[in-house]
């Protein structure tokens, strides 16, 4: 789902949003309707589509009918058979001829297009990476299958990639992880028409800048010859494309011709695909022979409270107790900047996350996300994997609960911020500043026991 997401293949209300609630940033930009591909193949190694197979590409109606367009642009198009999608059509095209694009690009974009079914314009699909416990999120990250294949894959592209790592600050695993994240290493590209999705979200009046500035993209992209209006029928729902799941802005503005074939084709070349992750990362501050998270042992009596995103050197980390799970990883890292992460509280793993990590959420702003490509990217390196094992018999909130949990901790003035049942990392702030408040250990990790403390408290 990158500014990508923005968005990847997700491509993921939801993308970004969540995060954002809690205290996050946007990164990537995957809107809410990319979700679909994504949660599928961030829950399973393959992404189920939709009943029938497909969703079909453009399509006019059977008896066709002028539909002028009134806003002085000249444009002509077949109607869609809805008034509303017509009349944003043209208005949009005399918009897109202002701004410079061709009308041989305009008319390809929009011509012959028509809404999304509504069951496929999903308003409210959460995503994996919000909405599951991070252990099964991690855990479907790095399957047996997924990391075999992604092992074979990067030995099939390794000259390509060994060119990539010489040009760009990422190394190969990863970028096999993205791969493997967003596309199943290209095998799950999306069936749906670009133009066709982010029409219909415009139309509608969801993100409707987001959406037109990406479809100008597309025209953009299609009179410069990076890419042919065919390619652009294969997509996300959020309109994220290739193998890498570009958004069309991130795709113009970082897309790279590897080969030099004269194409940057995101779609069938893994040179091409790899190169443009890879030059997005770098461009988002990937630090070169840097790692992007260390796992550390955390010791009896430990101030958890201090997870609450303060950074310090990994020297001063060590000082405080923490000892990383992997000192190979950690050998000349002393005096690089970190936070602590405690992503199930005192009860499993807990991370020093570096500003690579960062770079990362740039691609999707969920942590889940980012921790679950530097935890794939570790097994594809041939890393040892976790050495506390994650609390799976812990029963997580429900929405519901989640959302009692938020209203109530603003109500004792622990600002929780949006009470949407997502718990980030604002909620988990703000539990941790109830549980130093009331003498608890301050994990800041939502609990059955802590919801109860919480409404107490608060006498609900």
């Amino acid at each position: 789902m990158t500014d990508l997401k923005a968005a990847g293949a997700v491509s993921r209300t939801v993308s970004g949003m969540m995060e954002r609630r809690n205290g996050g940033s946007a990164r990537w930009l995957r809107p809410v309707l990319g979700l679909a591909v994504a949660l599928a193949l961030a829950g399973c190694e393959t992404p189920t589509p939709p009943a029938n197979g497909e969703v079909p590409g453009p399509e006019t109606p059977d008896t066709p009918s002028p539909a002028p367009d009134a806003s002085g642009g000249g444009f002509t198009f077949a109607t869609s058979g809805d008034t509303t999608f017509d009349d944003w059509r043209a208005s949009f095209a005399s918009q897109a001829l202002g701004a410079g694009r061709g009308r041989a690009a305009i008319e390809s974009v929009l011509d012959g297009l028509i809404p999304l079914e509504e069951q496929f314009q999903v308003a409210a699909i959460e995503q994996a990476e919000f909405v599951k416990p991070i252990w099964d999120y991690a855990k479907s990250a790095v399957s047996p299958t997924r990391v075999s294949t992604g092992r074979s894959k990067l030995a099939d592209n390794a000259t390509a990639l060994t060119g990539i790592e010489a040009e760009y600050a990422p190394p190969r695993e990863i970028l096999g992880a993205i791969w493997g994240m967003e596309s199943s290493y290209g095998a799950v590209i999306g069936n749906i028409d670009a133009p066709r999705a982010l029409a219909t979200q415009a139309a509608k009046g969801r993100r409707q800048s987001f959406n037109e500035t990406e479809l100008m993209a597309i025209m953009q992209l299609i009179e410069d010859g990076s890419a042919t209006r065919t390619q652009f029928a294969k997509a996300s729902w959020a309109g994220a494309l290739g193998q890498t799941q570009f958004m069309p802005t991130t795709f113009l503005r970082y897309g790279r011709d590897f080969d030099h074939d004269g194409h940057k084709d995101l779609w069938a070349n893994p040179g091409d695909a790899l190169a443009s992750a890879a030059n997005y990362l770098t461009q988002m501050g990937w630090k070169k022979n840097q790692p992007w998270a260390l796992e550390v042992g955390v010791p009896d009596g430990f101030d958890y409270s201090l997870g609450d995103g303060r950074k310090k050197s990994l020297a001063e980390w060590k000082a405080l107790g923490l000892a990383p799970a992997n000192p190979v990883v950690a050998n000349g890292a002393d005096a690089l900047s970190a936070d602590l992460f405690l992503p199930a509280g005192s009860y499993g793993p807990a991370f020093l996350l570096f500003d690579n990590f960062y770079a990362i959420k740039k691609y999707n702003n969920a942590d889940s996300y980012a921790l679950a490509i530097g935890l794939l990217a570790d097994q594809l390196a041939g890393r040892p994997e976790l050495s506390r094992p994650w609390p799976t018999n812990i029963q997580m909130l429900t929405t519901d609960q989640a959302m009692r949990l938020q209203g109530s901790l603003n109500t004792l003035g622990f600002n929780a911020g949006a009470v949407d049942g997502i718990i980030g990392r604002g909620t988990r702030g703000a539990l941790q500043r109830f549980q130093k408040a009331h003498g608890l250990l301050a994990d800041g990790f939502p609990t059955q026991a802590m919801l109860t403390a919480v409404l107490n408290a608060a006498g609900d």
